[in-house]
């Protein structure tokens, strides 16, 4: 692409966490039976008026805070009209005229290059149903309609797909470190949709916008980008139109396919939400809001290295999943042995998650036994290479760590009259070697603690052991 200018702007559906829905009493889950957590509000039936969800309210403030949007305290929501399947009560409730937030920013960086991407606006908004397609039918499940979102929409200043999913990494870390969606893309709870224009280098005007609709990961989003500026680049040189369209990715050919003409905001005929009354919220409760705000990634990106003493690469492994960052904040309040929870936690520990493809909060590993365990290796209780056999249990199991060092004989040897009586043969048997002991020190101290460590398994002391073996020796060739 050297002849033609791209811009990208980006839209983000999020589903926030709460436990009912944006305006009913029906509860917000996940894979349940079809249909069956659904209230007559979201399905607007006569005589049903809908109630504003106050938690909602507080996660989007949270939300604006995070992106540095300005935060309008008077809440004013607007009908959106329309017809789909997924919304067979013809209208959407939204913010088109008076978003909670606008005017913000998020810092991006890709290879290496910091980059500001502006926020044009945060607005709030119900779901729709969810369209389910098998065989050659349509099913709608309702569970869906009425979910809390906000909507958070860029201005048109990403030049390539590797920006666009820097934003979208970005503000996946932020949202879910805010605990305010579960940001799940292969589950909907943040879906991306991408606004794709061109235009030689030269020309003012760009071409007709094409919006992808509904990207469900990170890999997508840079696929359909990239055939998308090749497929509308072709078009152009070829002379040919590029229609203003709605495109949906299709991962089994990595191509864009056209759903239908892109339509302008006129053909949705808003206007005031006539069953909401505006609703001006109280700026010291949204001060209060603020102030209680999670730490966010980057903070904790800078006191990781800073302050703990961790590298970036193991910094970002821990932050690449919140509840792992959460057991190791939680860890690092038992033990200021910050390197080596960092390494448990995202070598041995994060191996089992892989592999169970599951997340530590369904382990019975807890931070008070994890860090005992460091604890026991500090105190030359236990050795380091004893976790590898420890942890694998520890995380299905609720016996005491003591009890099972005790059960699986794998304590450390310290006591110094133990270590002398097992010495004893095993000098005797090599009373000739010992003689060489002048000539060649070393040979003849590592073949003693080889034979030692051969006996107890490895669950000797090597440091202490060797001082007495060394003065064992000498006290016999004396």
């Amino acid at each position: 692409m050297n002849n033609f200018e791209v811009i990208i702007g980006i839209e983000n559906h999020i589903e926030l966490k709460t436990k009912t829905k944006m305006f009913s009493p029906a509860p917000v889950s996940y894979g349940q039976i079809p249909n069956t957590q659904v209230h007559e509000v979201d399905m607007a039936y006569p005589g049903t008026l809908p109630t504003v969800n106050k938690q909602a309210i507080k996660l989007a403030i949270l939300t604006c805070n995070a992106l540095n949007l300005k935060i309008d305290s008077l809440l004013k929501f607007d009908r959106k009209n329309y017809f789909y399947p997924d919304l067979t009560k013809g209208y959407q409730i939204t913010q088109q005229y008076n978003p909670i937030g606008k005017d913000g920013k998020l810092e991006i960086e890709v290879n290496g290059e910091k980059k500001i991407v502006e926020i044009e606006r945060l607005h709030i908004e119900e779901d729709t149903a969810k369209q389910i397609h098998k065989d050659n039918l349509t099913y709608i499940d309702f569970n869906r309609a009425g979910t809390p979102l906000v909507e958070v929409v860029t201005k048109p200043v990403m030049r390539n797909a590797d920006e666009a999913c820097a934003y979208v990494e970005k503000l996946r870390e932020v949202l879910l470190f805010l605990k305010v969606s579960d940001v799940k893309m292969n589950e909907g709870s943040l879906r991306t949709d991408v606004n794709i224009s061109i235009r030689p280098f030269g020309v003012t005007e760009f071409s007709n916008k094409v919006e992808i609709k509904n990207l469900n990961s990170i890999s997508n989003i840079k696929k359909s980008i990239d055939y998308e500026i090749d497929r509308q680049t072709k078009l152009m040189l070829n002379n040919e139109i590029i229609k203003q369209e709605t495109r949906r990715f299709d991962d089994q050919t990595n191509s864009t396919v056209a759903m239908r003409s892109k339509t302008d905001a006129l053909d949705y005929k808003y206007f005031r939400e006539p069953n909401i009354a505006p609703i001006q919220i109280d700026k010291s409760w949204i001060k209060e809001i603020i102030n209680q705000s999670p730490e966010s990634p980057d903070v904790k990106r800078v006191k990781y290295q800073e302050v703990y003493g961790l590298s970036l690469y193991d910094t970002n492994n821990l932050l690449a999943n919140l509840e792992l960052n959460d057991f190791f904040e939680e860890t690092i309040k038992l033990t200021n042995d910050y390197q080596r929870v960092a390494n448990l936690l995202t070598s041995d520990i994060q191996a089992i998650l892989n592999d169970r493809n599951t997340t530590i909060d369904t382990l019975k590993i807890t931070p008070q036994n994890l860090s005992e365990l460091i604890t026991l290796i500090k105190e030359g209780i236990i050795s380091s290479k004893h976790y590898k056999t420890l942890i694998p249990i520890m995380v299905d199991s609720e016996v005491l760590l003591q009890d099972l060092i005790e059960e699986l004989k794998i304590k450390i040897i310290s006591d110094e009259a133990t270590i002398v009586k097992l010495l004893n043969p095993i000098i005797e048997n090599n009373s000739e070697l010992i003689k060489e002991y002048n000539e060649r020190p070393e040979r003849v101290t590592k073949t003693i603690m080889g034979q030692l460590m051969k006996q107890t398994g490895g669950n000797v002391n090597p440091e202490k052991s060797m001082q007495i073996i060394i003065d064992i020796i000498k006290n016999q060739l004396i």
